[in-house]
């Protein structure tokens, strides 16, 4: 099998490795969502991830505003 960029294994890759095995459901829901790039999937993990990383205040990520 050949590894595909904005694949579905590569988004499960993705998000099981930045949300962490024990959130799998939530990895494979998230996986299975029409991402257009690669770094739309990426912003959208630094923006649920953020407050895990920095130790900060909640995200401001709003759905829609991938930008």
């Amino acid at each position: 099998m050949k590894w595909v960029e904005n694949s579905f294994f590569d988004h499960l890759d993705k998000f099981a490795n930045s949300l962490g095995y024990d959130n799998f459901g939530i990895a494979l829901s998230l996986s299975m969502v029409p991402w257009e790039s690669t770094s739309d999937r990426d912003r959208f993990i630094m923006a649920i991830t953020e407050d895990q990383v920095q130790g900060g205040s909640p995200s401001t990520f709003k759905p829609g505003t991938m930008q």
